[in-house]
């Protein structure tokens, strides 16, 4: 059980980033996955989780997917907040914006259900010049 979400990521075990529906891995441990990382948490640093503002469902965010920009961020072991399970936390990035959710998926319902919502104390500009530059 995780507190905040915004402690969970160091027991992140990868990360996948789409841009524009190609998809590229970055395992714990590889250079890159630890620039990734350290962009995120500076990001994040300061934020205020807040109530998500809708839930996803599978169909609709695999089809948003194949836009934009997004990270996921894979764990080991499923893991719970504010009791809610995940396998995985996937993140639309967006130049300028300041608060974004956090969608959750699980094995068993995919990318279905309440997400958690992040609220920073910047923009997501930085990160995404980071993750559209990897």
């Amino acid at each position: 059980m995780v507190g905040n979400i915004c402690e969970v990521f160091d027991k992140a075990s990868g990360a996948t980033v789409y841009r524009e529906g190609t998809a590229t891995r970055f395992e714990c441990g590889d250079a890159t996955f630890e620039i990734i990382l350290d962009g995120f948490e500076k990001m994040i640093e300061g934020a205020h989780p807040m109530p998500a503002f809708g839930v996803s469902l599978d169909n609709e965010t695999r089809k948003e997917m194949k836009r934009g920009t997004w990270v996921e961020f894979e764990f080991k072991d499923r893991l719970f907040c504010d009791g809610m399970p995940f396998e995985k936390l996937l993140i639309y990035v967006m130049a300028g914006w300041q608060g974004f959710n956090l969608v959750r998926y699980n094995s068993e319902c995919g990318y279905h259900g309440r997400c958690f919502y992040l609220n920073i104390r910047g923009d997501m500009t930085q990160f995404y010049n980071l993750l559209n530059s990897v």
